[in-house]
């Protein structure tokens, strides 16, 4: 079965920014159904551009995850406990760990991944990596730039729904950088590329750089 004649999907996507909203829209428009969620009240107004769409939702993060095929965590760490105890029961879904990982003091540190698969009880957990940052990572869509994702994580059945979505979003390189004993190494290149990425282009977005 080819990426593109995968079948629509109900994705969870649970974060608050421009850039959660922008891949909501792209997801939307590869008629995916979208159930957009937050931490808080979810009474907050959202863009008319997100209103233009039948299928984008917002509701409780609860009622997402109940909903969803998958899920995809868009938080800053430091969120990611919380959220992960509002999914509920998601023990056979997937979820996607696509949280910012970068961190101004040592105390913000949060291993995400082994929270995520620790709370909810999820075996389909995958932590993942964009090359490039949000601001960005629309653009190729419309022409050049190549976008790469890097992922780890043990289940295989996670990582092919994520090159899935990841040609939906843009995306044509992938690389598997193993199951979860490689995921502190890929939370160390995350690390040194944002730090390469600021020294080279002060328009990277310093949060929540990494989202697929």
């Amino acid at each position: 079965m080819g990426y593109r004649t995968f079948a629509a999907l109900k994705i969870a996507l649970i974060g608050e920014s421009s850039n959660v909203e922008n891949y909501a829209i792209r997801y939307a428009k590869e008629d995916h159904d979208v159930l957009l969620a937050w931490k808080g009240s979810n009474n907050k107004k959202i863009s008319p551009a997100l209103e233009a769409f039948d299928n984008i939702r917002v509701c409780s993060i609860e009622e997402a995850a109940e909903a969803a095929d998958f899920i995809i965590l868009a938080v800053m760490p430091k969120d990611v406990r919380e959220v992960a105890y509002w999914l509920g029961d998601v023990r056979k879904k997937i979820i996607i760990d696509a949280t910012g990982n970068f961190y101004i003091d040592r105390e913000d540190q949060v291993n995400t991944f082994w929270a995520i698969k620790a709370i909810t009880g999820s075996i389909h957990v995958v932590r993942v990596f964009s090359t490039r940052g949000y601001e960005k990572m629309l653009k190729p869509l419309f022409g050049h730039d190549k976008i790469q994702l890097v992922m780890a994580g043990d289940s295989k059945k996670a990582k092919e729904i994520v090159k899935i979505m990841g040609v939906n979003t843009g995306i044509n390189t992938f690389f598997d950088m193993g199951g979860s004993e490689a995921i502190p190494l890929l939370n160390e290149l995350t690390a040194a590329w944002h730090k390469l990425a600021l020294s080279q282009d002060k328009t990277v977005i310093a949060t929540n750089p990494i989202r697929i």
